[in-house]
């Protein structure tokens, strides 16, 4: 399955902003920024991230039939995912596109980006291959599915640090930081849930012996 569209993520966010109190006339350009910064940032990920070797493997050591028996780790980024810097132009971009303009703005971009490549690198630490995979003639023969993590408390104190490192203070950091942290989660909630390791790792007894890929 494709990674989850800015369609699918714009809609909560819009909702998690007004939910916050944030109101104004930029609100909805807001959330579009943060769901096609997020939309396109996942889809990044997808075309990064892999699949590190070392997965158990229950498997006939004849007919090389069986199934994985414990979970898999993602890569780490940079190699397994974008950075914040990979993602600031991004960000900036889409806040540009929707009149997010001003002296605030680039430390929004920021913000946006790096709470979006902190939410990758937790994800990569934190979520699994789930076991279970089916094993034929030393392959996996089936998708693999990811665990999904949350991540709206620990992104939520990251993102209010990024603003007030961005000059981004005021009664309403809090509010924008929780929304954006909800906002974030919710995709890589999304992504976890479509996304798929494609079949085809190498799984000789004992271990999976090559890297995977999520399709």
């Amino acid at each position: 399955m494709p990674t989850p569209t800015s369609s699918q993520i714009e809609s909560p966010a819009s909702g998690f902003l007004k939910a916050a109190g944030l109101q104004g006339e930029d609100i909805p350009g807001l959330a579009t920024a943060i769901a096609n910064t997020a939309g396109q940032a996942l889809t990044m990920f997808l075309s990064q991230a892999m699949v590190m070797p070392g997965i158990p493997v229950a498997a006939d050591p004849i007919t090389g039939s069986g199934a994985t028996a414990g979970p898999g780790k993602l890569m780490p980024p940079p190699a397994g995912g974008p950075g914040a810097s990979q993602l600031e132009g991004l960000a900036s971009a889409q806040c540009q596109g929707q009149g997010l303009r001003g002296e605030d703005a680039d430390g929004l971009a920021k913000t946006i980006a790096g709470t979006i490549a902190q939410a990758i690198n937790l994800f990569c630490a934190q979520s699994m291959v789930m076991p279970g995979i089916a094993v034929a003639g030393f392959v996996s023969a089936a998708p693999g599915m990811l665990q999904p993590v949350p991540l709206q408390s620990p992104l939520e104190g990251f993102a209010n640090g990024l603003l007030s490192q961005n000059g981004l203070r005021g009664e309403d950091a809090p509010k924008l930081a929780q929304a954006l942290a909800q906002s974030v989660d919710l995709a890589l909630a999304l992504f976890a849930s479509q996304v798929l390791v494609s079949p085809g790792i190498p799984c000789p007894p004992g271990a999976s012996a090559g890297p995977g890929r999520l399709m």
